[in-house]
C-alpha cells in the first residue's frame, strides 16, 4: 500500500514539474514563429539571388548580341534588320537589368541584414552595367561614323546616361548617410575645469554633473571615440565626475607629474555616458 502511494505522489510531482516553465503550446508557438521568420528570410534571399542570376544571363546574352553585330552592311535590307533587331534586343535587356539592379538595391537598403558577399555582386552587376553602357556608346560612335543612323541605339544610350547617373548619385548620397550616421553614433564630448570653472559653465551644480538645466555644452570638445585614447589635463590634481566603468581607463601622471587620462577600452568607457567631465585644480 505504501508503494503505490509512493507512486502517486511521485506521479504527482512530475506533473507538476511539466508545468513549470512555458507551456508545451507556447513553446510550440515560438518555434513555428521562429521558422516563419528564417523561411521569410530564406524566400528574400533566393529571389534576390535568382533576380542576380537573371540580370548575369541578361548580360551574357548582349554580350552575344553584340558579338553578332557587324556594321558593314553594305546597305543589304536584311542585314540592316538584323543590326536593329539586335540593337533592340540589347536595349530593352539593358532596361531591364537597370531596373532590376536598382530593386536589388532598394531591398539591400531596406535590409542590412544581407551579406557582405551578396552586396559585393551587386556592386559587380552594376560596375558590368556601366561598362555595358561604355560600349554601347562606342558603337553608336561606330555607326555615326558610317552614317548609321538607329533610334533605339540612341535612346538606349540617353537613358543608359541617365541612370547610371542617377545610380551614382544615390550611391553617393547613401554614402553620405552612412557616414554621418556612423560619424554621429561615435562622437563624443569631454570638458575639463577647476570646481569653480565647470560650476559657472553649469555643468556642475553641487554634487551633480550634467543634470541642472542651462549647461553650457560649448564648453566641451567633441572628438571621435575611435582615436580618442588620450587626455592630457596638464594639471597635478584630477578627477572624473562622469561615471565611466572600471577596468576602461587609467588615470595616471606622466614625467612632469601631470595626469594623463589614457582609455583602455573605448566601447565600454562609453558605454555610461557620451560625456566626460574632468575636474582639476
Amino acid at each position: 500500500m505504501k508503494n503505490y502511494i509512493y507512486s502517486i505522489i511521485a506521479l504527482v510531482l512530475f506533473v507538476s514539474s511539466c508545468t513549470d516553465g512555458p507551456k508545451r503550446s507556447e513553446l510550440i508557438s515560438q518555434n513555428d514563429s521562429l521558422k516563419s521568420v528564417l523561411a521569410a528570410r530564406d524566400a528574400a534571399l533566393d529571389e534576390m539571388i535568382s533576380t542576380i542570376n537573371v540580370v548575369e544571363e541578361g548580360f551574357k546574352s548582349i554580350s552575344e548580341a553584340q558579338g553578332r553585330i557587324n556594321l558593314n552592311t553594305g546597305g543589304e535590307q536584311s542585314k540592316m534588320e538584323t543590326l536593329k533587331n539586335d540593337i533592340r534586343f540589347i536595349s530593352e535587356t539593358l532596361e531591364k537589368n537597370r531596373q532590376q539592379i536598382a530593386e536589388l538595391e532598394e531591398k539591400m537598403k531596406k535590409n542590412n541584414a544581407y551579406s557582405k558577399q551578396l552586396k559585393t555582386m551587386v556592386e559587380k552587376l552594376k560596375k558590368e552595367l556601366a561598362e555595358k553602357n561604355a560600349q554601347i556608346a562606342q558603337l553608336q560612335k561606330e555607326l555615326t561614323e558610317k552614317n548609321i543612323h538607329i533610334g533605339e541605339l540612341d535612346k538606349a544610350v540617353q537613358e543608359l546616361n541617365i541612370n547610371v547617373s542617377e545610380l551614382s548619385a544615390v550611391k553617393e548620397k547613401n554614402e553620405k548617410t552612412i557616414s554621418e550616421q556612423d560619424a554621429k553614433l561615435n562622437s563624443v564630448w569631454y570638458a575639463i575645469g577647476t570646481k569653480s570653472e565647470l560650476k559657472e559653465m553649469k555643468i556642475l551644480d553641487g554634487k551633480k554633473v550634467l543634470q541642472g538645466e542651462g549647461a553650457n555644452m560649448s564648453y566641451f570638445t567633441k572628438a571621435d571615440l575611435r582615436s580618442l585614447m588620450t587626455i592630457e589635463t596638464h594639471e597635478k590634481s584630477a578627477k572624473l565626475l562622469t561615471v565611466h566603468p572600471a577596468g576602461s581607463y587609467k588615470l595616471e601622471r606622466d614625467s612632469n607629474k601631470k595626469y594623463v587620462l589614457k582609455i583602455t577600452d573605448p566601447a565600454k568607457f562609453w558605454s555610461v555616458t557620451k560625456y566626460l567631465v574632468i575636474q582639476v585644480r
